[in-house]
């Protein structure tokens, strides 16, 4: 079995039950295997490296004090509909410090460029189009302090879910 895995914070339960319905009907392959979640790092270190990845992680994770995080926009790729914060300075900023020290690791394998744009999928999209015929509910507010990040460790050709494999916390 191939495993991989992948650096997220994950929201709240407000969101998660915000997003549980969406997800559930619009991401069923996402929703079976990982909590509603912005992603960080995808693929991240491979399953061998975590442990030392999380040593890193810790040090990084220790200079970044805790931020408050509102999500409460909706917005879309051509293949996805989500949600998106609305100062996303912070989060960027983590993102930044952690990708410099893994530099071997783009999110989605540099497939959306180098540029990092936080979002929580709500639902995947086969054709832009689609989008229209999802009806969302009115565009939420979710403010909430992201106060650690998750390694998840799992087989992207498996059905099977991520399991967390370590939560490395911000600030002292």
């Amino acid at each position: 079995m191939n495993l991989e895995s992948t650096l997220l914070i994950v929201p709240p339960r407000p969101v998660q039950s915000f997003a549980f319905p969406i997800r559930e009907t619009h991401d069923a392959e996402s929703f079976n295997r990982v909590p509603a979640h912005i992603t960080l790092l995808y693929p991240f270190v491979p399953p061998d490296q975590v442990e030392e990845a999380e040593k890193v992680l810790a040090k990084i994770c220790k200079k970044c004090t805790p931020f408050m995080l509102t999500l409460d926009r909706y917005g879309q790729f051509e293949d996805a509909l989500f949600l998106e914060p609305s100062q996303p300075e912070k989060i960027i900023e983590l993102f930044t410090k952690i990708s410099e020290a893994f530099p071997d690791y783009p999110p989605y394998e540099g497939e959306r460029g180098k540029g990092f744009h936080p979002h929580l999928t709500l639902a995947k999209l086969d054709k832009p189009a689609q989008a229209k015929k999802i009806k969302l509910p009115p565009e939420p507010e979710f403010t909430f302090e992201v106060k650690q990040i998750h390694i998840y460790l799992g087989a992207p050709d498996d059905d099977t879910p991520f399991i967390p494999r370590a939560v490395i916390p911000l600030g002292e």
